[in-house]
């Protein structure tokens, strides 16, 4: 597979081209929900097989929303490949989304 841009030199690859990523949510709020179900369909279409999905739940979680700054919901870390990156929102904006988490809009 190709990439239509290439990544600059801050940019590490993922190990074996896997994303991770960290979803901070509160509760079954109607943002959160929006926010996982457009990062599923980000997932399924630009990186089938080559991502984990990781949420928290700040209801429930309100120490890992601390650890890790979150001071809004949702919020979405990018965890790898490097460097981090944090979208805030429900990412419905998906050609924003994928600039942001650097993910060609083309198949990867």
């Amino acid at each position: 597979m190709t990439k239509s841009r290439k990544a600059n030199r801050f940019t590490k690859k993922a190990k074996n081209g896997r994303y991770v990523f960290r979803l901070f949510m509160a509760g079954k709020g109607q943002n959160s929900t929006t926010a996982l179900a457009n990062l599923r369909n980000i997932c399924k279409e630009h990186l089938e097989g080559r991502h984990t999905i990781e949420t928290i739940d700040v209801v429930n979680d309100f120490q890992a929303a601390v650890k890790h700054n979150i001071l809004v919901t949702p919020a979405l870390i990018l965890v790898t490949p490097l460097p981090k990156v944090m979208i805030l929102g429900n990412l419905s904006d998906v050609p924003k989304v994928l600039q942001a988490l650097r993910i060609s809009g083309g198949a990867e």
